[in-house]
């Protein structure tokens, strides 16, 4: 969680300093969004896997049903997420989007998942 908060608030960082994609009043304020978006992240996760648990539990295994429900999670968490961080930070923070949040997010993963190699590569 915290090197997902601390990554999370680089990366939006960037984002509010060179795109129109993510605007915040203050670093503070970015910082609070990185872990208003690692919690809802990590609820989206763990409601993943309860989703997958429960096609999993049954005899005959949905894999449509499966995907559809997984993708469909995923989906509307996007809405959501802009939908609690509007609630929360209100006018401290614009986000531009849909779009704009689906390539926050899209990023936010590319990144975690260059740091999870990294740290990979290092331990080996």
């Amino acid at each position: 969680m915290v090197l997902g908060v601390l990554l999370y608030s680089v990366v939006l960082g960037f984002f509010n300093d060179y795109t129109n994609l993510f605007s915040a009043s203050s670093y503070s304020t970015t910082f609070a969004v990185a872990v208003v978006m690692q919690v809802l992240t990590y609820g989206t996760f763990v409601a993943k896997d309860r989703i997958v648990y429960r096609f999993k539990r049954k005899e005959s295994t949905n894999r449509i049903g499966l995907a559809l429900s997984v993708w469909l999670l995923m989906f509307l968490s996007k809405f959501v997420f802009l939908g609690v961080i509007e609630l929360i930070f209100s006018q401290a923070v614009e986000i531009s989007g849909f779009f704009g949040l689906i390539v926050i997010i899209a990023s936010l993963t590319i990144a975690q998942s260059l740091v999870e190699l990294a740290d990979k590569k290092l331990a080996t």
